[in-house]
């Protein structure tokens, strides 16, 4: 986890990846609003820099380094949270 964006109308974090080639590229994933996210078991503290995640998430139409995340899985407590967003991009 590089970065937590917990502002309306939707929250973004932010992580680095390891690509199969050992190479790191940063992807953003959104997730929904935050009284949607309260509502589905997060706290304002549930990721934290540093974390380490499991995201399960629809890539960006795009094919930019976003995705629409589905669910996170926090590897610190094994708690799986959903994403609270259903919309794709």
């Amino acid at each position: 986890m590089t970065k937590v964006e917990w502002a309306n109308p939707e929250i973004w974090f932010f992580m680095d990846v390891k690509n199969a080639d050992g190479s790191v590229t940063n992807w953003g994933f959104e997730l929904g609003g935050p009284t949607q996210l309260l509502r589905a078991g997060w706290k304002r503290d549930s990721m934290k820099l540093g974390d380490v995640v499991t995201v399960e998430a629809r890539r960006a139409r795009d094919g930019s380094n976003n995705a629409n995340a589905q669910t996170v899985t926090l590897a610190s407590t094994g708690k799986r949270l959903f994403a609270g967003s259903s919309q794709g991009q």
